[in-house]
């Protein structure tokens, strides 16, 4: 059951090779299972790992009740350490399965960093040994000076061990925590950029940027600090227990069993603060994209003077925030003053029942002392099991977030046993049809058409018959309902998906551009840029016209988004980008609608020399863009009613014709005015 959540991690290539590793990991767990139940039973152990007070030259005698006593409590103490990991676990115990896989593969680093734990926690447990060896000799006059200076230097010297091998412990787990963050972030990326546009249009992108960012930075804290405190505290507070039942068993009883009052708190408060985190993450979300598309719409935002308006339902979302942010701290605040209650308590109990068997001669002073000492040791590992609790609350919020994206499978992927496009550039559709979003309305039905390759196609129709959508199948950014699209007779379905794509050159409706130089922007995609290819392309797309009034030429840094470019401008760094990949099919997606009429003429006059011998598919609103195709359908209402070369659908006289004579009407008005 523990490893049945591997499924949700992501199938990439750098994690697809783990997931052996992970089941042989399951196997070693459940292998060594009854050896580490065999490590923690027993009365034995614990007490050889520890000198026992006894021999300094203090005789006692333990009698069999008091053994009997010793095993009694220390039971009680694994009971209340599994029950405390319980009530930690719960529901987020689900969602942390996410990170075994990660965690298996630093198993090394992070059972070091447990072993340097383990004798740090040894090694503190001695100062209180110190401490009363000290006193006692003090009470009875029974020190000089040198010896002193000797348990001074003991304690100073095991502060230095001490704080050595916490260093050496921070550095093992924090470096693997930010190995594992690094990981996951780069899983979350591959993932994210497998999903097709239908996962875009569902999520919005400041709340999947949080989750890149705001989640793994809590799954971080829980692995680093996290991690870190709580082996610490796990073995000061086992080797405290231990030393103070050696000391006396009758106290250490007490705080063993006064100290699962804590385990209640933690029980009452941990599941609300998780809720209550998953709603601040939630909102953090939403005031992220908020933020994102004012400042992607700045222009629009500001066209419309619409800035205070903006602003108003910004604070509104940031002031949620807050107050969501409120109430988890609030609930998080909530522990301290219960742990200090705790603790408070017990010290009092123990002050109590102590001093009155140093009074009856049963207890030392020295004793006493050291009980305290390991008391106050204790209080730090309370204080790690309640941050903990904060830490393991936002992680596991966090983590199902995280485990929303990754547990989804890319809808759009290669088959199998993929086939490689013999790269000729034939395009057909078979009775092809879409639905809108997966519905049972039909945005595309009963489609087929052949495009011999080399030839030319043009698609017109009004806008929202479906157009765009109908050249998305052939690049798989989404697949059909029904029927084949076919790519030299393969259907592309079968085609390896990042060769087909590599073979198409398209120009979207909305060019987007990366922040990134005008040069690297053209080059996206081609793995070496060819100087005079890129000087071919800039000439073809007219961007040669506009490359003197950038203040670095073709090496000008582009804004985000292009937000420093014309409409016009960004138009024409598309179809520079697409002929770049000299690809064998070309897309040109109502890629002049932004340029005017002259630098449209310019544009095409070069392009029909690049669309010579390449299969391409234009479409247009403009006639004069199409009237050259070697065949031209009308889309209308998601199905072709008309198709032909530009003279055949003239004569017919009817829906390309109408659009024809209102382009010629509207050119003529604009030339009498």
């Amino acid at each position: 059951m523990l490893w049945s959540g591997l499924e949700s991690v992501p199938t990439t290539a750098m994690t697809r090779h783990r997931w052996r590793d992970n089941r042989n990991m399951a196997t070693d767990y459940r292998q060594n299972r009854p050896l580490r139940a065999s490590v923690h039973s027993g009365d034995g152990l614990g007490a050889s790992l520890i000198p026992s007070p006894l021999s300094f030259g203090q005789e006692k005698t333990l009698k069999s009740p008091l053994s009997i006593l010793r095993l009694t409590t220390i039971s009680c103490d694994l009971v209340y350490t599994a029950l405390a990991i319980f009530a930690l676990s719960g529901v987020g115990m689900y969602h942390l399965r996410l990170l075994f896989p990660y965690i298996y593969r630093y198993r090394y680093r992070l059972i070091a960093g447990l072993v340097v734990a383990a004798l740090g926690a040894a090694v503190s447990s001695f100062s209180p040994l110190v401490l009363r060896l000290a006193i006692d000799s003090l009470a009875n006059r029974a020190i000089d000076p040198h010896q002193l200076l000797w348990f001074g230097g003991a304690l100073i010297g095991l502060a230095i061990i001490d704080g050595a091998m916490k260093f050496v412990q921070r550095m093992l787990i924090a470096v693997t925590s930010y190995r594992i963050e690094n990981d996951l972030r780069a899983d979350l990326f591959d993932r994210l950029l497998s999903f097709d546009q239908m996962f875009y249009q569902q999520h919005y992108t400041g709340d999947l940027m949080a989750r890149l960012t705001n989640d793994l930075s809590a799954v971080r804290q829980f692995l680093g600090p996290g991690l870190n405190g709580a082996a610490t505290a796990v073995l000061t507070f086992l080797a405290a227990t231990v030393l103070m039942m050696l000391v006396d068993p009758v106290l250490a009883l007490i705080v063993v069993l006064l100290l699962p009052m804590a385990t209640i708190v933690f029980v009452a408060i941990g599941g609300r603060m998780r809720q209550a985190f998953h709603r601040v993450q939630d909102q953090f979300g939403i005031l992220s994209t908020r933020a994102q598309e004012n400042f992607a719409g700045i222009r629009t935002v500001k066209a419309f003077a619409q800035e205070e308006a903006e602003i108003a339902v910004f604070a509104a979302d940031n002031e949620r925030y807050r107050k969501l942010n409120l109430h988890y701290v609030l609930l998080s605040g909530a522990l301290w003053p219960a742990m200090t209650f705790c603790l408070g308590f017990i010290a009092a109990l123990i002050l109590l029942v102590g001093g009155q068997r140093v009074a009856a001669g049963t207890l030392t002073i020295g004793e006493l002392v050291q009980f305290n000492a390991y008391l106050a040791l204790l209080a730090f590992p309370m204080i790690i099991l309640g941050w903990m609790v904060n830490l393991f609350q936002q992680a596991t919020a966090s983590l199902e977030r995280l485990n929303d994206i990754l547990r989804l499978q890319p809808a759009i992927i290669s088959p199998s046993t993929p086939r490689l496009p013999p790269g000729r550039g034939s395009i057909e559709f078979r009775k092809v049809g879409v639905r809108t979003n997966h519905s049972d309305q039909w945005l595309l039905r009963n489609l087929s058409f052949q495009v011999p390759a080399g030839k030319v196609m043009a698609i017109v129709g009004a806008t929202g018959a479906g157009k765009t959508t109908l050249v998305n199948l052939l690049g798989r950014v989404r697949d059909p309902d029904e029927g084949q699209v076919l790519i030299d007779g393969i259907d592309v379905r079968e085609l390896e998906l990042a060769a087909l794509r590599r073979m198409i050159g398209y120009v979207p409706q909305e060019s987007f551009l990366f922040s990134m130089p005008l040069r690297e922007n053209i080059g996206f995609g081609v793995a070496t840029v060819d100087p005079a290819r890129l000087d071919h392309v800039i000439e073809v797309s007219r961007l040669s016209n506009d490359l003197d009034q950038f203040p670095d030429g073709i090496d000008t840094m582009v804004g985000e988004r292009g937000v420093t470019l014309s409409g016009g401008q960004k138009q024409r760094m598309a179809i520079a980008r697409a002929l770049m990949r000299d690809p064998r099919i070309l897309i040109l997606d109502d890629a002049l609608s932004s340029v005017d009429t002259h630098t449209a003429a310019q544009i095409l006059a070069g392009l029909r020399a690049e669309m010579n011998g390449r299969t391409t598919i234009i479409i247009a609103q403009r006639i004069a863009t199409v009237r050259d195709a070697d065949q031209i359908i009308v889309l209308d209402d998601g199905q072709i009613v008309e198709r032909g070369s530009h003279q055949e659908l003239l004569a017919r006289n009817g829906r390309y014709a109408a659009m024809y004579r209102r382009e010629l009407l509207a050119a003529e008005l604009e030339r009498e005015e």
